[in-house]
């Protein structure tokens, strides 16, 4: 099989639009929590900073979870630490990048074509993950604090980022597995497409765990 037809496999098997429209959503009405208020590591990102501030937050529920997922990296990569760099993302940055990439698409895509094309570079706004505070961007650190491979940086966007993409080095494919296992172990329901992304509570964790609903809809939170 040639690369290109592999890759379009890969790429057949991420949740789509319309599987994440289909999902229920009962918001819990939890709270949002700074990640200063708690022992998670987290680094910001200059490249894509938090919608607030100079804060990272999530919903509480997730505190637990990047706990427990902490404890398995620490296992798995030798002492190494799991470091947050994104989380929740305003709806209206959200809609904003969402209406930008439609625009751009308009002349090739019309129709609910043109939701699935754009949704495919950014989550359309009534199913995104990140304005629900269920969703997390993370990299592993070892254990002197230097970026473990994983053949790309987090939001470097493309076919390289596939979680099982095999046509990277074997050591950054491992470790892209090792990051997963820790991290859907806790509880968190993986993006393939970004090796960095994971999310609970939201639309896509709860179509990838056939639950009944999701427990987290998007919000405007200001801090």
């Amino acid at each position: 099989m040639e690369k290109d037809q592999y890759l379009a496999v890969l790429e057949n098997t991420f949740l789509t639009y319309r599987d994440l429209k289909c999902a229920k959503v009962k918001d819990s009405d939890e709270a949002m929590i700074s990640l200063d208020d708690t022992d998670v590591s987290y680094s910001i990102s200059d490249a894509l900073p938090p919608s607030i501030g100079n804060q990272i937050y999530v919903r509480e529920g997730l505190i637990p979870r990047l706990q427990k997922a902490q404890t398995i990296i620490a296992d798995l990569f030798d002492g190494g630490v799991l470091d947050v760099v994104y989380g929740y993302r305003s709806l209206t940055i959200q809609t904003a990048k969402y209406n930008d990439i439609t625009e751009s698409l308009k002349s090739d895509y019309s129709g609910n074509e043109l939701i699935e094309a754009a949704h495919k570079f950014i989550a359309a706004p009534d199913v995104a993950s990140h304005p629900t505070g269920g969703a997390v961007d993370v990299r592993v650190l070892d254990v002197n604090g230097g970026i473990i491979n994983m053949s790309t940086n987090v939001h470097k966007l493309g076919n390289d980022s596939y979680v099982f993409n095999p046509f990277i080095s074997k050591e950054a494919w491992l470790n892209r597995q090792k990051l997963r296992i820790a991290m859907c172990t806790a509880g968190f329901a993986p993006f393939e497409g970004e090796w960095w992304h994971f999310s609970y509570g939201d639309r896509e964790w709860a179509t990838y765990y056939n639950k009944p609903y999701a427990i987290y809809n998007q919000i405007e939170f200001e801090g």
